[in-house]
């Protein structure tokens, strides 16, 4: 195990969980101001102001969801599962569970909600394997250390 690699993935996977957690919270605002455009007229302050409550929406979502998404990546980086679909999965369940209440009622508008939010931990489960996960594993695959299976 190389001491560069394993300080490496120390940065990256905090520095990706960030920017997923980022663009998740990003992506959520400006789907909320889509449902309502008639709120702000101006484009140059709606674009500040989706923005601030993106970054707000973020710090929601960071919190709801570290926990899970903390056991997920240390199994990821153990186990050196690199799959694009296993993360767009996890950031899709992660995102069913966080968002879903259990007395909600199965309206249009929650329908929608839960489907703005399912496509959100989509964009945070492909922005974090674009930027860590791709690389995932703490030791790194060679020949040598690859199971049979593989």
């Amino acid at each position: 195990m190389s001491y560069s690699r394993l300080l490496a993935r120390l940065m990256m996977v905090p520095f990706g969980l960030f920017c997923a957690i980022l663009a998740t919270g990003i992506f959520l605002a400006f789907a909320l101001m889509s449902m309502d455009p008639q709120q702000i007229t101006d484009p140059q302050v709606q674009s500040v102001f989706t923005l601030f409550w993106g970054v707000v929406i973020a710090s929601m979502v960071g919190h709801l969801s570290f926990a899970p998404t903390l056991a997920f990546l240390l199994a990821t980086e153990i186990f050196s599962w690199r799959s694009l679909y296993l993360y767009l999965a996890f950031g899709l369940l992660l995102s069913v569970f966080a968002f879903r209440l259990p007395q909600e009622p199965q309206d249009d508008l929650a329908l929608a909600l839960d489907l703005q939010a399912m496509a959100a931990g989509l964009v945070g489960g492909f922005v974090y394997w674009l930027i860590a996960g791709r690389g995932a594993g703490i030791v790194k695959r060679t020949k040598e250390n690859r199971p049979a299976t593989l």
